[in-house]
Formats: structure tokens, sequence, C-alpha cells
């Protein structure tokens, strides 16, 4: 065992000490419940339901077969230090100085079990690359540790934590402070399961009213580049959720971010109200981003090549706004953002090849060294969000109806800008990428036999020609929750058309303990 599973085990060992105390010493420690012990273990079943398409590895993968059978447990415990300031001595300062705190422990555990008894694919993957694959299947870690300080209108959090501004679903725009992990479903996963936490200081304050601005707060966040450097991880080739691309010679060198001050995620942002309705915010922050830039390496030789995978930190300029529309009984939801120096793919710029003096058929010509070009990005979001009464579907319950359009535009557009994924079978084509690209969401939810059955409707239509179709149900009847979900994208390949071979059903059971 290693260092850091020993470390983790003797944690969630010493966490589990503290959880004993309310039935052991309930009236003398906790009569006031301050510590709460909670638990989730679930564990999912996916079959896909078509075969494996295109430049999707593995290619004998079919219709009916199994594709993640993931369990996942998280230990949770939350503790409110008020009643101990008096009895331990090295917290009594904090009740000197009236200063609140609070911590907060998950324990993280996961297994995936379709390279052990899955399809025979799945399990050659893991025999071709088994060390890779086998740190990628079972993992666990202390997954949020952090400690909350509060002072009156002062506030701060300090540890491993999520941190997200924002107003969208489905997609992000201004959520980008937290890297996503997408090894593990992508798409078809829910976004607030994606984040990976981030070793983080936090702060706000409370200016109160200011002038006609109402509830004003300042809030910062850094995540020290010298202690954690995390970007979104790539999912390891042959994995179900990983993109299609074609079989290459060159190696991929994967580059990730040092771990230097430089290299530290930072962002401030203002928010508050404005006529008792605007709650606005307005923030800059820099960051990475999940996706990746490429560029082609070459060496002394044209023979040694490789292919080079790079996380350029961004800059993002935004502001959020959300209010009611008391006409139409509408909540309208808003965001706008400027991104800084995004990386982009030019074919030309990024894997450049020169011809040959003398042309040998099936040699395009030889390697040189690629750069990573960038651009300015102008984002936004427009939100609208409505319950309705439908009586003939529900007589006891609302449908909450949700719409969101996505846009985008590039400064200084350039026509050969590309997206990194090969069209099948010619693998020096790339899908185009246009100078204004437009997404719509739409979800629809409600809830019966007094919250019993949850079923939902989501989709995305991206307007190069792609649709995803995501229905589900939720049934619940404490402590368990089953939940039922079907995932299909039709259209081309572009965006998370890529996964279009991907169509799957999902059953996820889960146990809640609280």
């Amino acid at each position: 065992m290693t260092l850091r599973r020993w470390v983790l085990a003797g944690a969630l060992c010493w966490l589990m000490l503290p959880g004993l105390a309310p039935w052991a010493l309930a009236i003398t420690i906790d009569s006031d419940r301050t510590l709460r012990v909670a638990a989730d273990i679930q564990t999912r079943v996916t079959i896909r339901l078509q075969d494996a398409d295109g430049f999707t590895s593995p290619r004998n993968v079919y219709a009916g077969n199994l594709v993640q059978h993931r369990n996942l447990a998280l230990i949770e415990i939350e503790h409110d230090l008020r009643n101990l300031t008096d009895e331990v001595d090295i917290l009594y300062p904090l009740k000197v100085l009236d200063i609140r705190a609070k911590y907060r422990l998950v324990g993280r555990f996961m297994y995936e079990g379709v390279y052990d008894y899955g399809p025979q694919a799945f399990r050659d993957v893991r025999d071709e690359d088994r060390e890779n694959i086998d740190s990628f299947k079972r993992q666990y870690d202390l997954w949020e540790c952090y400690a909350d300080l509060s002072r009156g209108d002062l506030f701060f959090r300090l540890g491993r934590q999520n941190l997200s501004w924002g107003e969208t679903d489905l997609f992000r725009l201004l959520d980008n402070i937290n890297p996503l992990d997408n090894t593990f479903g992508g798409i078809f996963e829910d976004l607030d399961k994606r984040r990976i936490p981030l070793w983080m200081l936090r702060g706000s304050y409370n200016l109160g009213d200011v002038g006609p601005l109402r509830s004003i707060s300042l809030e910062g966040f850094w995540v020290p580049g010298f202690w954690d450097a995390t970007v979104a991880p790539l999912a390891p080739a042959g994995t179900p959720y990983a993109p299609p691309a074609p079989a290459s010679p060159l190696e991929r060198r994967v580059l990730t971010p040092g771990k230097t001050g430089s290299n530290s995620r930072w962002g401030v942002r203002v928010m508050g109200i404005v006529a008792d309705n605007y709650n606005f915010s307005i923030g800059h922050y820099q960051t990475f981003l999940d996706i990746p830039a490429l560029r082609l390496g070459v060496g002394e030789s044209p023979l040694d090549a490789w292919m080079e995978i790079r996380y350029p930190d961004v800059q993002i300029t935004g502001a959020s706004l959300s209010f009611w529309q008391s006409q139409t009984d509408v909540i309208v939801r808003a965001e706008a953002a400027w991104f800084w120096d995004e990386p982009v793919f030019i074919p030309e710029i990024n894997t450049p090849i020169d011809p040959l003096p003398i042309p040998i058929p099936g040699v395009p010509g030889l390697p040189r060294n690629g750069a990573i070009p960038k651009k300015d990005f102008f984002k936004w979001m427009i939100g609208l969000d409505k319950n309705v009464w439908i009586r003939p579907l529900n007589r006891t319950n609302t449908f909450l109806f949700s719409f969101q359009w996505f846009g985008s535009w590039v400064q200084d557009f350039d026509e050969r800008m590309r997206q990194p994924l090969a069209l099948y079978p010619d693998s020096t084509r790339f899908t185009s990428v246009k100078e204004v690209e437009n997404i719509f969401t739409g979800l629809v939810h409600s809830f019966y036999l007094r919250g019993a059955i949850n079923p939902q409707m989501a989709m995305a239509y991206d307007a190069r020609g792609v649709w995803l179709f995501q229905p589900s149900v939720k049934y619940t009847r404490e402590p368990f929750r089953v939940i039922l979900q079907y995932s299909a994208i039709l259209g081309n390949m572009v965006g998370f058309g890529a996964f279009r071979d991907r169509d799957q059903i999902a059953l996820t059971f889960s146990y809640l303990l609280n």
C-alpha cells in the first residue's frame, strides 16, 4: 500500500471516531447535533445501444454491451465546532475572537468493473495498458477537505473545495474554475458530479447596502499553483468515453502545468442586488480550460516527431444577471464573458507539414515544429425558467420549463480554424469551426406521488447540426434512489456530436445515509 493510501485510510479511521461520539457521549459532547455523518453509496450499470463506429476505440464494442459498472462511495463528515470552544484549549481562541468555525471532509472511493468482467474488448484494453487502466479504474482520495471560518460579514474557506461562478446548466460559461472529469460519462454525466475539487483559499466580505445597491459582497479565490495545478484529465485510449481519434505512429506527450506560482488560479468578483430584484455579479479570473491545446513537436530529425498536449492558462472577464419578470412570471438568467487568448486549432499552424522535394505516394511531407495560436472569444448565455400548470398531466405539481441559448463569437476569425477531431475515414480532415456558434438547451421536469417520482427530459441542439436527447426518471424511497436514464446523440460530428456512436441507457441505484 502506498503512503498516500495509508494516509487516506488513517484519516478516515480518525474521522469515524467523532462519528461515534453522538451515540457514546450524546449529551455531554453533541447534544445540539453539531456533528453530521453522511454517506452516498451508489452503483451504475450502463449499456451501449449502438455499435462503435468511426475512430472510436475499441471498435469491437456492440449494441447491448456493458460499457460501465461504476461503484462509488462518498463518506462525508460535517462538524460545527461551536460547542467545543469551551472544552478544547486549542479552540478557545476562536470563542475569544468571536469566530465561528466548522469543517467538512469527504472521502471518495470508486471502482469501475468493466475492465475486469465486462466485454472482452475492454478486458483487452486493460491487458494492453495494465498500469494506466488499473490506476484509472480504482480511485480513492480525500475528495473534499476544508474549514470554514466566519466572523460577522467576513468569511473564509480554506482547503480542497469546489467553487462555481455562473448561472448555467448542462454546459459551462463562467463556471470554469474547477476542472471537469469527463473520463467517466462525459457529456452524459451531470455537470455537478464532474467537478474536481482544488486546494483553494476562498474569502468573501459582505459590504451591505451601498447607495442604490443591496447586499454588496466581494469574493476572491486563490489556488496556489505551487500546491495544486490540477487540470481536466484525459480519458485513457480505449475507455468508453475517450474522444474518437485515429491511430497515430506519433508519441503523445501530455505536458500538464508545473507546480509553480505562475500557474495559480485566482479571481475576484463583486455581487449584489439592484432594485430589489436584479441579482448581478461582475468578475475576472485566471484558470485552465478543460480542452487542451495541440502542437506538433519535432526533434533534431523529422523522424523524431511527437504530438504535444498542453494546457495554457486563460483569463476570463464576465458578468451574470438574474431576475424575476413579474408580468410573465419568468426567471431570466444571463451571462456574458470575454475569454482572453483562448487556444485554437489551425492545422497549418499547430501541426505543419512541409512538402517533400520529390513527391512520394502516401507520404504527405515532413513534419516541423508547430505553435499554439490564440484568439479572443466573446461568449454568452440567456436562460428562461418558468413553472407551468398542466392539469391533465399532473394535478398536484407544476412542470418546470428551462431554456438556454449559448452563443460564441471569435474575434479575428480565421477560416482555417478547426476542431481537433479527425473526420472518419480521412485522418487528415478536421471538423470546421464557425465565427459564430450557437447551442440551445431545454429541460422540463415535474414530480408525482408526493415527490417520489421525478420524470425529466433534457435536450440540447448545436446549430451546426447535432441533437442530444436525455430523458430520465428518478424514484425516491428513503434512503434509496433509483435513476433510469437514456442518452442519444444524433447528427454531425461537431462538439458533443463526437460521441454520436455512444447512445446508452444507464441504471443508477443509490443508498443515502444522513
